[in-house]
């Protein structure tokens, strides 16, 4: 447990505080058919749960101990490979097209990032990449880059 754990709960509490009664000035609308204040609303009460139960697991000593550092050598490591592979998608993006980009982009962040089995790399990659084609471009029509192969 570390000894900022209540102080960043109290934090976010305040930010959720914030968020709910700024949100609170939209119109909220109904279940059915929400206006533009009701999400912001949903997200700032979650975030205010959320931090009041870290605050009150934090004055109780009942946090899990954190064995490793987040900087440690090889955590930086993997996010500089994982910024680096964004940005290589973010360009090849307009180049290869949505497909073969984030296909090859999924098969280096699952052998690369957290070594896999092939089959599952692979497979993985190929399912997603497919299934988020389908929802953006054939379900929600959303224009997706096509790259120098058309698809």
């Amino acid at each position: 447990m570390s000894r900022y754990d209540p102080l960043s709960s109290l934090v976010w509490f305040s930010l959720a505080l914030f968020i709910c009664i700024e949100s609170s000035r939209l119109p909220l609308g109904s279940f059915r058919d929400p206006g533009p204040g009701f999400w912001p609303l949903g997200a700032g009460i979650i975030l205010g749960l959320l931090s009041a139960i870290n605050y009150g697991q934090s004055r109780l000593g009942k946090s899990e101990q954190v064995l490793e550092t987040w900087y440690s050598k090889d955590r930086w490591k993997k996010l500089i490979l994982i910024l680096v592979s964004l940005l290589g998608y973010a360009i090849c993006l307009e180049i290869f097209g949505f497909l073969t980009s984030t296909f090859l982009l999924l098969v280096f962040l699952f052998r690369c990032i957290e070594p896999q089995k092939w089959i599952w790399v692979t497979g993985g990659s190929a399912i997603a990449s497919f299934t988020s084609y389908a929802v953006f471009e054939l379900w929600l029509k959303v224009q997706l880059p096509k790259g120098i192969w058309g698809f």
